[in-house]
């Protein structure tokens, strides 16, 4: 006998969200507010490793790209200016890169300029799980404790990216700079 199709009940359906919910939790993306990151460490290009407690008490952007990557290539000039206007301030911009070969980010690094630190993940390991990127470009901004003050996935011409970009680091630059004038900087 053919038994007639019954939806699953309400209590059923909310149990199962949650349970889901709670599977998806260590894997959600670190998003701003949220807790400091874990420690990590970064292969940078000239043989160094750029480890989270070199960055103590800075703002940091973490820029993830790839020379194949085209709105990351359109993002270049912007990333420029930004770097440039932050001179003088408690600020580090890190390209991380996911290209698979080293020799050629070193390559298109040199050819564009790119003299801010450049970090290489050829095997996506810190990218894909630590920070939860899954496109490029992305930018996720740290505040002078090592939280997340600010996550932006993607880039949009015409300098809207770049304008929101520029007030997330301003906004945790002020941030920082009212925690130092209380002698509470610490990450």
């Amino acid at each position: 006998m053919h038994r007639p199709y019954r939806s699953p009940s309400p209590l059923r359906t909310l149990l199962l969200a949650v349970l889901l919910l709670a599977l998806a939790l260590p894997a959600l993306p670190a998003t701003p507010g949220t807790s400091k990151l874990p420690d990590f460490a970064l292969s940078i290009l000239d043989g160094r490793t750029l480890r989270k407690k070199d960055l103590r008490g800075k703002v940091v952007v973490l820029d993830f790209w790839a020379t194949w990557c085209g709105p990351c290539l359109q993002a270049l000039p912007e990333l420029k200016t930004l770097e440039s206007q932050m001179k003088g301030e408690p600020f580090t911009l890190v390209s991380v890169s996911v290209d698979e070969r080293k020799e050629d980010v070193a390559a298109f690094v040199r050819k564009n300029g790119m003299t801010w630190v450049q970090a290489w993940d050829g095997k996506g390991d810190l990218t894909w799980n630590t920070f939860a990127v899954d496109s490029f470009p992305t930018y996720i901004v740290l505040d002078h404790e090592g939280g997340v003050a600010y996550r932006q996935e993607g880039w949009s011409p015409g300098g809207r990216s770049a304008r929101a970009l520029e007030g997330a680091v301003k906004k945790a630059l002020a941030a920082a700079r009212q925690a130092q004038a209380k002698g509470d900087v610490a990450r």
